[in-house]
């Protein structure tokens, strides 16, 4: 997933080199309810090796078990999985068959955009529920307290991922035992995701 975030080209050609590049070897799961129905339309594919890492960067999550677990991120996780059947959806639709759906669509272009902002999202949804984040100090010059900050991680429409959010946490001799304090991480990921998923749904109302 590195190469789609560094690489300098526009959203779609990023996802269009990275399905060139990654070489990802895994094999579909069939039995995924995302795409068993899929099946017959990916057999009529030309490309089918690149067809196969597509479905699998769309299928893959990377979750920690924590994130897995967390009963309170079901409901994004709702929200993932209905994101990923509307791309794969969009992805193995014939233009020839559902004139009707994409009749606006009429350069191959404009039909792979759709297809890269609709990766982007699900990408930038996946941040929401296990952001990326960095915890720095940072000593007030003035009361010479040390303060806590969590910084988090966007995609941005570059592709590329940058720094984004900002959140204080508080001083640090409030938390026993300093920055081995695993709250620290805890609550930082909290905030971060508290202000991702603001981010998430001003750029995609639902």
């Amino acid at each position: 997933m590195d190469l789609l975030l560094e690489l300098n080209n526009p959203p779609v050609v990023k996802c269009l080199l990275l399905l060139l590049l990654t070489g990802i070897n895994e094999k579909i799961d069939w039995s995924n309810n995302l795409i068993k129905d899929y099946k017959s339309q990916f057999m009529e594919l030309k490309e089918k090796s690149e067809a196969n890492e597509f479905v699998y960067l769309v299928l893959q999550n990377k979750f920690k078990k924590e994130v897995l677990e967390d009963k309170s991120l079901t409901h994004l996780h709702i929200r993932l999985e209905k994101l990923k059947k509307k791309l794969l959806k969009i992805y193995f639709t014939s233009l020839k068959k559902d004139t009707e759906s994409y009749k606006d669509y009429e350069y191959i272009g404009d039909y792979s955009s759709l297809v890269s902002k609709h990766f982007l999202q699900m990408e930038r949804l996946k941040l929401v529920i296990q952001p990326d984040v960095q915890i720095a100090t940072s000593v007030h010059s003035v009361t010479k307290f040390t303060y806590v900050t969590a910084r988090g991680f966007w995609i941005l429409d570059t592709g590329k991922r940058g720094r984004k959010f900002i959140k204080s946490l508080g001083r640090l001799d409030e938390f026993e035992g300093g920055r081995k304090n695993p709250q620290i991480l805890k609550l930082g990921i909290e905030k971060i995701r508290e202000e991702s998923l603001k981010e998430y749904n001003q750029q995609y109302p639902d």
